[in-house]
């Protein structure tokens, strides 16, 4: 069960029901891992009611195999390849390696996309859910990006799931979307039942309300109650790796600006200063991860864009 999320839910609704109503909907929802993307899109699953659903998630692991998340996603709708047009069945099964064939042009294969998914759409309102866009196989993005584009006046629903920060096939493309933020201070207490609420508020300034690391870290509490104020908490893996691989893009010198600024609980530039003069730090380093989306420089303050990302 989600734990408020009202604007989400009712977005996620309306979109189910311009679909039902014969015209397209599509809603990203971007956010930091964690922050509860996947569990809208079980939402929007379990609403879809009297309609059909394709769905799939992109799998950072298969990233480099061609049409792999188309395959996975469209696969129910292929008994609906006789009702497109030749050309593009042969182009889409070519692609998808059901027959033997040369490759396909990404316009074919994406014209293909979207007439399946209409055709499938055809006699059923459609819900379509993609997630983890961000690791889609660049083939297979491409030619869902081509489809869902070009949806106007079918029943079809789509909802795609994105890590906010990282490239995927929707950067540039202007769908409607929608950011994941972290819950409330009363929906984090809410979440962790049986913990203090003194407890329970450090933690949600530690994640800025993220789901899973309020969930991961609450067995920690005793132990973050006796930390000096403002220190880092230890933060999940899947949370910290997706931090550290944008961090990871930098050069050594920014690295090391931005860990020594992640010493600090105050962000105080003067003092990181003197202690980066004493290091060998390269303070204006920061000026890179500031572009990559880590920090921001304020007069006399540098501020890290989100406090699990100080902690990773």
């Amino acid at each position: 069960m989600l734990l408020g999320r009202d604007g989400e839910r009712h977005a996620i609704e309306r979109a189910l029901e311009s679909a039902r109503s014969g015209i397209s909907a599509t809603l990203v929802l971007a956010g930091e891992p964690g922050i509860g993307k996947t569990a809208l899109l079980d939402y929007a699953a379990s609403h879809a009611d009297g309609m059909r659903l394709l769905r799939a998630r992109g799998i950072e692991s298969e990233a480099q195999v061609p049409f792999g998340s188309l395959l996975e996603l469209i696969r129910p709708a292929l008994v609906m390849l006789e009702k497109i047009p030749e050309p593009q069945a042969v182009a889409l099964e070519g692609a998808l390696a059901l027959r033997p064939g040369a490759t396909q042009e990404r316009f074919a294969v994406g014209a293909a996309t979207l007439s399946l998914l209409a055709a499938y759409a055809d006699q059923t309102p459609l819900a379509v859910l993609v997630d983890d866009a961000q690791w889609l196989d660049g083939s297979s993005a491409q030619a869902l990006l081509f489809a869902f584009r070009r949806l106007v006046a079918d029943p079809i629903a789509v909802f795609v799931a994105v890590r906010d920060g990282e490239p995927s096939l929707l950067d540039g493309a202007d769908l409607p979307r929608l950011y994941i933020d972290g819950l409330s201070s009363d929906e984090a207490t809410m979440l962790m039942r049986g913990l203090a609420p003194e407890a329970a508020q450090r933690l949600h300034g530690a994640t800025a309300g993220n789901p899973l690391a309020l969930l991961e870290l609450a067995a920690d509490a005793p132990d973050l109650a006796l930390a000096p104020e403002g220190a880092p908490v230890l933060v999940p893996a899947k949370i910290s790796r997706a931090f550290l691989r944008r961090a990871g893009t930098l050069d050594q010198a920014a690295q090391r600006a931005l860990v020594l600024a992640a010493t600090s609980d105050t962000g105080d530039l003067p003092g990181l200063g003197r202690a980066a003069a004493e290091l060998g730090i390269d303070l204006a380093a920061l000026a890179t991860a500031e572009a990559a989306g880590l920090v921001t420089l304020h007069p006399g303050v540098v501020e890290f864009r989100h406090p699990l990302a100080r902690s990773a």
